[in-house]
């Protein structure tokens, strides 16, 4: 399958010539690093260790299937269950990503499928109901066709836009009104598609076709948050994942001194996205050293959305133990300098290592238990001081009966209780402080009036944080 050849292959190659030319035997210093405490420093954080439903949603020009609701199984074999969610949550996994191709299922003015779409809501709502950080994207629509994908070439330039626009313009109207647990990835891999640079350049020596595809990621970038922003809702402040020049983790992608981040209209609410398939027999962390330099060590949040062995870690598939240790090490490390890692799962070969399959899709069950259960212990929170969690109470407000309001929010997770405040004349009066439920109805108001309310979470013996932006603003009937 065409997405399993390219994680074996094409990356894989890419990644390991820029990443393993410098192996690193002996970790350095593998103890937790001095990190910047900030809002989006803990959001990160808090979504520990990830998994990816790989090879599902994302399957792509399937040729074969009649009906498009049977992409979702044509790669990886196996429709998506609640029972392999609840197993993904079980499993100590605190993120989900769901990848997912788009061009297959629009029509001629680019309007998606309802049934596709409403199946992909289906699984996000499965995943945020288990109390996971969800990660959606744009997958496989990167090629050189202009009727229905996006490319950086210059020639695709407008038709891209156009295409990342319109699907973002309707992936946000979908979940506009979702938690910030939800988090957008406008893009996957974007690169040259079917040209000697697809995988690699010469970052020495940029090619002149290259230059041009850096430019057009930030424009495509800058598309996708502008887009996202003016959705309005939830979405105003919603975390998004901004990627580089295929996914690169070095000076191709987002270590490269063309990746810029896009400008935004919400402070502090973008993270840098990259890959990292560089586990082999040795790994070399060097990559990581870099990511924490220029970016997590200045309180910039990155995300690796994939990893994985490289070549030289298929070379000891078949001894587990040598897996466990080596992406057990990169997870810690990683996690010591503030990054947080999701796993790629395609469900395939007979073991995580061996083909990246960890969880069986047709059983749901954990196929590789101590490798799984290393990768998840790993990925506990890596700020350097017990900090409450980034992520905040996400506030409803609903007035349905007269002079009462009823507010609502997600659970956070690690909170004990939770503290409601009204907030009038610049002030925060607190209602009460002692809630473990997730919801609260205010009795007594005045029909007609408008009310201004917020909720913080009391996590690791400290409470939220509290701005203007978490008061929900309620007109009581």
């Amino acid at each position: 399958m065409r997405s399993i050849f390219k994680k074996a292959a094409g990356l894989l190659t890419a990644v390991v010539m820029a990443v393993t030319a410098a192996v690193v035997p002996v970790y350095a210093d593998d103890s937790r690093q001095k990190l910047p405490d900030n809002e989006a420093m803990r959001f990160v954080d808090s979504m520990g260790a990830g998994w990816n439903l790989g090879n599902c949603f994302d399957a792509s020009d399937c040729t074969w299937v009649s009906n498009e609701l049977d992409y979702e199984s044509a790669w990886c074999g196996a429709k998506t269950t609640k029972e392999l969610i609840k197993t993904v949550k079980n499993a100590g996994f605190n993120t989900i990503r769901i990848p997912v191709s788009w061009h297959n299922h629009v029509d001629k003015d680019l309007k998606i499928s309802k049934a596709w779409m409403d199946r992909v809501q289906e699984v996000v709502d499965w995943s945020l109901a288990e109390g996971l950080y969800v990660i959606i994207n744009i997958h496989h629509d990167n090629d050189k066709n202009a009727n229905a994908y996006y490319h950086p070439s210059a020639a695709m330039k407008d038709a891209s836009v156009k295409y990342i626009r319109s699907i973002w313009e309707q992936i946000s109207a979908r979940f506009r009104d979702y938690s910030e647990k939800l988090v957008f990835q406008g893009m996957n891999e974007p690169r040259l598609t079917g040209t000697n640079y697809e995988w690699w350049y010469d970052t020495k020596n940029v090619p002149a076709d290259v230059k041009t595809a850096l430019e057009n990621i930030n424009l495509y970038n800058q598309t996708f948050v502008d887009t996202v922003r003016a959705s309005g809702g939830k979405n105003s402040g919603r975390y998004l994942l901004i990627v580089g020049y295929a996914g690169m983790n070095n000076e191709g992608g987002v270590l490269s001194s063309y990746y810029k981040l896009p400008k935004d209209t919400t402070a502090d609410k973008l993270i840098v996205d990259c890959h990292y398939y560089g586990i082999g027999a040795r790994t070399s962390l060097q990559v990581i050293d870099g990511l924490y330099n220029k970016y997590t060590s200045k309180g910039t949040p990155v995300m690796i959305t994939e990893y994985g062995l490289n070549a030289d870690g298929y070379k000891y598939v078949d001894n587990e133990q040598n897996a466990v240790t080596r992406m057990g090490e990169f997870m810690e490390y990683a996690r010591n300098r503030g990054i947080s890692a999701v796993i790629w799962d395609n469900n395939s070969g007979d073991k995580g290592q061996k083909g990246h399959k960890f969880i069986d899709r047709k059983t749901a069950k954990v196929i590789v238990p101590t490798l799984v259960s290393t990768i998840t212990a790993k990925g506990a929170p890596a700020m350097s001081s017990g900090t409450a969690s980034a992520a905040k109470p996400v506030v409803t407000a609903k007035s349905t009966k007269t002079g009462r309001v009823t507010l609502t929010w997600d659970k956070v997770d690690g909170a004990t209780k939770y503290a409601v405040y009204q907030y009038k004349d610049g002030k925060y009066k607190a209602l009460t402080t002692k809630l473990t439920k997730t919801t609260a109805a205010i009795k007594g108001l005045k029909s007609g009036s408008t009310y201004r309310f917020a909720v913080r979470a009391y996590v690791n013996g400290k409470w939220t944080t509290l701005t203007s932006k978490d008061v929900v603003k309620i007109k009581a009937k």
